[in-house]
């Protein structure tokens, strides 16, 4: 009965994973497209949580899911994965291709989760996976060396800045929610609601916005994606795969994200890496395959 337990939380943890590989590489194509258009980074930002916070505000006030929530997880969960893990993402994208956004927001998630999976719970790493992370850190610093020949791109190593601080704060997010068993409803309370009410006076009253003078289209588009993927879907689902199979699983799934996010740049956004990026992004994958072990799982099976 255990293993068919686990098998099921595998599969169920497995396939919330993937989905939130490709809810993110959208995301990763979306935010790009809007902060290098007519929205400034604070109104991106700000249809985000307003939108995330209405759609969700009915389910919140059902579910009642401050719960159980302290101040202090409320403020963990909202700081490592609300306003400040947002601001930092999309000022990364108004400065490096989605490719950087890409390779850095999930590429050095797994050794940013492994740092502090070791540093907060103990958690040690195999050799195996040890060689997976270096690998991945050598194809990142690949891609951060080309900016692609992309107007504005001489400024893209203070954009992977960004993204190396946004998701340094994410994988705290991760460990937080593994060590602490946070429920999807307490993540989407945090991360979107809180948030919400906090940041959205600030952007209506006091920042840089550009919402009168932007296309309609574009607002659509941004409140749609920004408002219910990332915040919603997105977030419910990491949080189930989180529960089922971990922090550090998770996040290994989540480095697919790279590879698929610069094919779809490549129409989308006519951002098309070059030889580097690509041997960087391969290293990546391949580091991933190495850290999650697979190799040794093929040698334990007869």
């Amino acid at each position: 009965m255990v293993n068919e337990e686990q098998k099921h939380s595998v599969i169920i943890g497995s396939v919330a994973a993937v989905m939130v590989v490709f809810f993110w590489s959208g995301w990763i194509v979306v935010s790009r497209f809007g902060v290098t258009n007519s929205l400034t980074v604070y109104d991106i930002a700000g249809l985000r949580f307003s939108i995330g916070a209405l759609a969700i505000l009915p389910y919140m006030i059902w579910s009642r899911a401050w719960r159980g929530l302290t101040p202090k997880r409320v403020l963990v969960l909202t700081f490592t994965s609300g306003i400040p893990y947002a601001l930092l993402s999309y000022f990364g994208f108004s400065l490096a291709p989605a490719a950087h956004g890409g390779v850095f927001l999930n590429g050095c998630l797994p050794l940013f989760t492994a740092l502090f999976g070791w540093i907060w719970l103990g958690q040690r790493s195999r050799p195996s996976q040890m060689l997976g992370l270096g690998i991945i850190l050598v194809g990142v610093i690949l891609v951060s060396n080309e900016g692609f020949g992309i107007p504005g791109s001489e400024k893209a190593w203070l954009g992977d800045f960004f993204f190396l601080a946004a998701i340094a704060l994410f994988a705290l997010f991760m460990i937080a929610n593994r060590l602490w068993s946070i429920t999807p409803a307490q993540v989407l309370f945090s991360a979107t609601l809180v948030s919400a009410l906090i940041y959205v006076p600030f952007w209506v009253l006091l920042l840089e916005s550009n919402m009168a003078g932007a296309p309609s289209s574009e607002i659509l588009l941004q409140a749609g994606y920004q408002g219910l993927v990332p915040s919603v879907m997105g977030m419910t689902c990491l949080n189930i795969a989180i529960r089922n199979i971990g922090a550090r699983t998770t996040s290994l799934f989540l480095s697919a994200v790279p590879v698929l996010a610069a094919l779809a740049a490549i129409p989308i956004l006519l951002e098309i890496p070059g030889p580097r990026a690509w041997a960087g992004m391969l290293l990546v994958s391949f580091g991933i395959l190495l850290a999650m072990g697979l190799m040794e799982r093929k040698k334990a099976l007869p």
